[in-house]
C-alpha cells in the first residue's frame, strides 16, 4: 500500500484522492478515444500512485463516475498533470476529494496545493 510515511512515533499518513468526473456526451469515435485515454492513464501513473477503485457509475451525483487513487501527496501534481493530459475534451467537470487515513498530521502541503489549483 503506497503512504507517506511520517517519522517517529506517530504512524503513517496514508493520502486517498477521489476524483469524481462527468464525461460530456460522448460520440462513437470519442468513446473510443475514452477507453483508449484511460488505459494511457493507468500506464502512466505517477511511481507511487496507484487506483484502489473504478466506478462508471456515481449515483446519487451529477457525475458519471469516479476513481480513487493512494499515494503519496507529493505525487497528487503530477497525477492531476497525467489526468488532463490523456482526458483533455472527454471530461465536462470534475471534483477531487483528497483524503487521509491512520494517524495523520496537519499539513501545509495541502494548504499549497490549493492556492494553486482553479475551483472545480
Amino acid at each position: 500500500m503506497a503512504s507517506y510515511r511520517v517519522p517517529g512515533e506517530i504512524g503513517t499518513t496514508e493520502y486517498i484522492y477521489l476524483s469524481l468526473y462527468r464525461l460530456k456526451t460522448l460520440t462513437n469515435d470519442e468513446k473510443h478515444q475514452w477507453f483508449k485515454s484511460w488505459r494511457e492513464i493507468k500506464n502512466n501513473l505517477p511511481k507511487g500512485i496507484k487506483i484502489v477503485t473504478e466506478a462508471t457509475s456515481a449515483f446519487g451525483t451529477d457525475y458519471t463516475g469516479f476513481t480513487v487513487y493512494e499515494g503519496p501527496l507529493d505525487k497528487f501534481e503530477e497525477l492531476v498533470a497525467t489526468l488532463e493530459k490523456y482526458t483533455q475534451g472527454l471530461i465536462e467537470k470534475s471534483l477531487t476529494i483528497i483524503g487521509t487515513r491512520g494517524f495523520n498530521l496537519p499539513t501545509a502541503e495541502f494548504q499549497q496545493i490549493l492556492e494553486g489549483r482553479p475551483v472545480d
